[in-house]
């Protein structure tokens, strides 16, 4: 043998193929793929900008000095949301696994698949709250008059 070259060829495989290998993640059907980059530009961007980012932005700026707040903002952004939202979308874009499955390549870093679900859950309960809210108001104003037109309602009016 030469040099650094080894005989065991399983050492030249990745940590990664290693582990989908071994979890029987295979799939005997590719799995799908964008049609365009546009495409999966404007899903990500979707997916960060909520209705959190357009509701409760321009009260946070307001409440911690206005355009003050942007600098602190946007330092946080930069250094700790974009990095981390890059090892988690080239992690699963190189893996072609679910958020949650992905994570398992490390057990340590296991926790972070769970956490990712429980977070989304408790936000689609709240999401599903400000939506009925927005429902709910909506069918209320195609009535003919409407019920917050007047003060004389049983529950703004002193009794």
């Amino acid at each position: 043998m030469e040099g650094g070259e080894k005989a065991d060829d399983t050492d030249k495989e990745s940590i990664v193929e290693k582990f989908i290998e071994g979890t029987e993640l295979k799939r005997s059907h590719p799995r799908e793929t964008w049609s365009n980059n546009l495409d999966f530009i404007l899903t990500c961007v979707g997916m960060s900008v909520g209705l959190g980012n357009l509701w409760r932005f321009p009260y946070l700026c307001y409440k911690n000095g206005g355009g003050a707040f942007l600098i602190p903002f946007l330092t946080f952004i930069v250094m700790g949301g974009v990095p981390v939202f890059m090892l988690e979308l080239g992690l699963g874009q190189y893996m072609s696994l679910s958020g949650f499955q992905a994570w398992k390549i490390c057990p340590l870093f296991q926790g972070i698949g769970i956490a990712n679900v429980i977070t989304t859950a408790f936000c689609n309960i709240y999401y599903i709250m400000v939506l009925a809210w927005a429902a709910y108001y909506f069918v209320l104003s195609l009535t003919s008059i409407l019920p917050w037109s007047s003060c004389n309602n049983d529950w703004n009016t002193l009794r």
